[in-house]
């Protein structure tokens, strides 16, 4: 933010029941400003109600007939406690504006009759407080949003290499298990034991074919979660036309999808191509879409979207949004979705491997991945990729810097009146 500030970006309203100083205000200042007039307060609050983000300062007589200006100025603090209030009063009321001032209910007081040159510097200071406390506002958002993103990387960064570890140790225990199950019907032979000359030969044919079943199912898990943290040094110079990912990812899991009576939707933004890895981003699509098949109810819907974007820094790039009407998501469903063994439904078969090494696949490409409630009440993927990977830009943290430095002088500045 530099020092020219944008005066007509918020409105400015002025309340007097004297339509004379009501015509003055405006021939003075709606040069400078953009500015509102109100009659009484009654009127002024239906003008600020109907929309309150239009309005920067919010000026008013004091004595009027049904209202008092304080009175209007509590309920514009009330409702919007940042913009800037100001109170016009004669010396009579100076006992009203004082209290006012004390209580907090306006910003200054301004004696009458004003005087044109000073009422103007006093609207421009704030303006212009408005606007600064508005972009630091802004600004720590900004790093909120960025320490919430930061930490949610951290802690997945930290279960994929819990993963990965806790995969090696329990492989090397299960290939011994394994091989000892393998060997168990050669060994019978070996010792001339005859399965159906024991009293319950059903049962340890049973007991042989679950044991080996199961021990399929977690050799698979474990393959599944060491490819979570991959990989490192995969190239992500491909040509990658991000349409074209969804639309095979989609023509892939469709014959699923019908079977279930889902619909699916695929709304094309037309965006350009991108640097990645096509291999990954397909199969980071189609475990998404895995995902929404597994918890998407019977005669669902799912609807992708693309579109261009930038993210959080300003980066160019795509999103990709993929939205369903399933069984929802709670905030603390929302927190941890991404967890390796999370599950949306009431299924234990079907768990969160495939959203955590989507995640990652994103994570890989610079990009970011996220989720919250839909409209319709399921749940509302967002994934940003950038155009270019893993591209280095330190103007923008520059740039943040000299923003926030710029607006904490301008703060100051205001704060001991110029």
């Amino acid at each position: 933010m530099n020092s020219n500030f944008e005066y007509r970006k918020f409105a400015i309203m002025y309340v007097d029941d004297e339509a004379q100083t009501i015509s003055n205000f405006k021939a003075y200042f709606s040069d400078t400003f953009d500015v509102v007039v109100a009659s009484s307060g009654e009127e002024a609050w239906q003008l600020f109600s109907a929309n309150q983000d239009r309005f920067a300062v919010v000026m008013t007589d004091q004595r009027m007939p049904s209202s008092s200006g304080v009175e209007l100025l509590e309920k514009v603090r009330a409702a919007r406690p940042r913009v800037i209030r100001i109170l016009a009063t004669a010396y009579s009321d100076l006992d009203a504006a004082i209290a006012a001032v004390n209580e907090g209910a306006i910003y200054k007081y301004v004696p009458k009759p004003w005087d044109p040159p000073i009422l103007e510097m006093l609207l421009k200071r704030a303006m212009e407080f408005f606007l600064v406390q508005r972009e630091l506002d802004s600004l720590m958002r900004e790093k909120m949003a960025a320490m919430q993103r930061l930490m949610m990387t951290d802690r997945l960064l930290s279960l994929g290499i819990f993963a990965a570890g806790l995969n090696h140790h329990i492989r090397n225990s299960l290939t011994a298990i394994k091989t000892f199950l393998d060997l168990a019907p050669f060994q019978l032979q070996q010792e001339n034991v005859n399965i159906e000359q024991l009293r319950n030969p059903n049962y340890w044919r049973d007991f042989y074919e679950t044991v080996q079943s199961q021990m399929g199912k977690i050799v698979t898990l474990l393959g599944d979660i060491n490819e979570i943290p991959e990989p490192a040094g995969v190239s992500l110079g491909d040509t990658v036309v991000v349409d074209d990912v969804i639309v095979n990812a989609s023509e892939t899991n469709r014959g699923a999808f019908i079977a279930k009576g889902i619909k699916l939707d695929f709304v094309s933004g037309k965006v350009p191509a991108i640097c990645g890895n096509r291999a990954l981003l397909d199969k980071g699509l189609n475990l998404l879409l895995a995902d929404e098949l597994a918890n998407v109810p019977e005669g669902g819907k799912i609807t992708v979207k693309t579109s261009l974007a930038k993210d959080a820094t300003g980066e160019d790039g795509i999103k990709i949004e993929v939205v369903d009407n399933g069984p929802g998501l709670s905030a603390d469903n929302v927190n941890c979705i991404f967890d390796p063994f999370f599950v949306r439904r009431d299924n234990p078969a079907e768990y969160g491997l495939n959203l955590l090494t989507c995640f990652f696949i994103v994570y890989h490409h610079s990009g970011s991945m996220s989720v919250s409630q839909s409209a319709e009440g399921g749940a509302h993927f967002e994934i940003f990729l950038p155009f270019q990977p893993n591209r280095q830009n330190p103007k923008q943290a520059q740039a943040y810097l000299d923003r926030i430095f710029e607006l904490e002088k301008a703060w100051e500045k205001m704060l001991v009146g110029y």
